[in-house]
């Protein structure tokens, strides 16, 4: 039951990235985290721990130092990345965010986005896949699935990928879903803080 979830969930929520509007799609992925998120309460008889609801097992200052080794990690194969696409003749993107659009911008990427996709991709996904499959296989499905997200809404990149990993393994390891949504939303701020960044020296 679980696993039928996870797969309609996530098939579900790319239909709604790659074509619907923004607004329809933000509505549309809120319900489906709700949905999952009912479901595996419903699954475990209500246990909040069973579904991720809980502080990490490592406890918080582990996640601290590690979460520092993962953005270094993931900062690392996104300037890799970068330099080999520019290498082999490929343009970089440009992303833009004027200060004006700060507000909705933090809300979108840094509290709407890892709260629905975590739900999604982690919660709904990674449980029952890490039953079927075992952990490392269930890290790679989900971590792929992750990246097709950012395909199907046109913005694919490395750290999409690796990301994908790290956040897939962060909540299999700390078996709290506060994990990953943590670092997905500190790895979005620094997006977005480059993002103002970028529009400041375009305007200059």
């Amino acid at each position: 039951m679980a696993s039928a979830v996870g797969a309609l969930v996530v098939v579900a929520d790319l239909a709604l990235v790659r074509w619907a509007t923004y607004a329809e799609a933000l509505e549309g992925r809120g319900v489906l985290a709700v949905v999952a998120l009912a479901v595996h309460l419903r699954l475990t008889h209500g246990d909040l721990a069973s579904v991720g609801l809980q502080t990490p097992n490592q406890g918080w200052r582990w996640w601290v130092r590690v979460s520092l080794w993962i953005g270094l990690a993931v900062a690392a194969c996104v300037v890799i990345g970068l330099g080999l696409w520019v290498v082999c003749g490929g343009k970089l993107p440009v992303y833009a965010t004027p200060p004006s659009d700060t507000g909705w911008s933090f809300l979108r990427m840094c509290v709407f986005a890892p709260v629905l996709e975590e739900v999604v991709y982690r919660l709904a996904l990674c449980v029952p896949l890490a039953v079927w499959l075992g952990p490392w296989r269930a890290i790679v499905v989900s971590a792929l699935a992750f990246a097709g997200l950012h395909l199907a809404a046109g913005s694919p990149s490395p750290e999409n990928l690796i990301g994908g990993f790290f956040l897939a393994w962060a909540y299999l390891k700390s078996e709290s879903i506060v994990i990953p949504v943590l670092l997905h939303s500190l790895g979005n701020l620094f997006a977005l803080v480059a993002q103002i960044w970028t529009w400041f020296w375009l305007a200059s």
